[in-house]
């Protein structure tokens, strides 16, 4: 897979807390020797194109378009990827953006029609309802699986601030969004944030699936955009494959397969 370079490793402790908080291995993970499985992970953008957003940088909605920037980036970095000829990864990218309202700009689709679809993102304005963004993102990843056992990841951009929560809240819509299977990064989308409200989106633990990401820093005068937040993402989903075993035929029970890992 390619990443930006320097490659940037996981740090030890958050690989620790992924072990511990991984749990659900998807059944692509176990193979058996001269076979070739697909393992698709769908990725899906969840991205705050509000008002609050939209000022932080000037003129209004520079910021969107620079987080337009950032995802379509982060896009280009999911390459297919064949490991050792016995598992191919499947990248399948959807997203849609937000503000009181939600417009899908792309259905779970090949990574060249996602990026056409984020050209199409316009700055929306107006209020902040996240609940509502994140379960229009489940039922959109529900209803439009690429797989019946793919891999699910949503990348939330936002800052964290809400007016109001029609949806049910955000604990509530995210806890759904769990149920499902759908694992949530969240995505400072610059400095200016509610970490509240950031950390109750993101999966748990806030180590793994918050952290320091940001999308834009406008600290400097400029915007500039983070490509360390998505190489970051990039590994730590990238780590969910990570432990694959390859296993000849059944054999006596207690037999293990060879441990290897596509982070090196």
């Amino acid at each position: 897979m390619h990443l930006a370079h320097p490659l940037i490793p996981l740090d030890e402790p958050v690989i620790q807390l992924y072990r511990k908080h991984f749990h659900q291995i998807n059944d692509c993970l176990y193979v058996y020797h001269a076979e070739k499985n697909e393992c698709p992970i769908d990725v899906y953008f969840t991205i705050d194109t509000s008002e609050t957003i939209a000022l932080q940088e000037p003129p209004p909605g520079s910021l969107v378009e620079s987080i337009k920037s950032f995802t379509e980036q982060f896009a280009q970095r999911l390459e297919d990827h064949e490991f050792k000829g016995v598992v191919r990864i499947n990248w399948n990218l959807g997203g849609l953006h937000f503000s009181q309202r939600q417009e899908v700009f792309s259905r779970m689709a090949s990574k060249s029609e996602f990026i056409a679809g984020v050209s199409k993102i316009r700055y929306l304005g107006k209020g902040t309802y996240i609940d509502c963004a994140i379960a229009n993102m489940t039922q959109e990843m529900v209803r439009s699986p690429t797989y019946p056992k793919s891999l699910r990841f949503a990348v939330v951009i936002t800052d964290g601030h809400v007016t109001g929560n029609p949806c049910g809240g955000i604990k509530v819509a995210a806890e759904k969004a769990r149920d499902e299977g759908i694992r949530i990064f969240v995505v400072a989308a610059s400095k200016n944030v509610d970490e509240n409200g950031l950390k109750e989106i993101a999966n748990s633990p806030a180590a793994v699936y918050r952290r320091d990401f940001m999308a834009v820093d406008l600290s400097q005068g400029r915007a500039i955009i983070h490509t360390e937040t998505m190489d970051r993402i990039i590994k730590t989903m990238c780590y969910s494959v990570s432990c694959l075993e390859t296993r000849g035929p059944p054999g006596p029970k207690g037999h293990r397969g060879q441990k290897v890992s596509i982070l090196h």
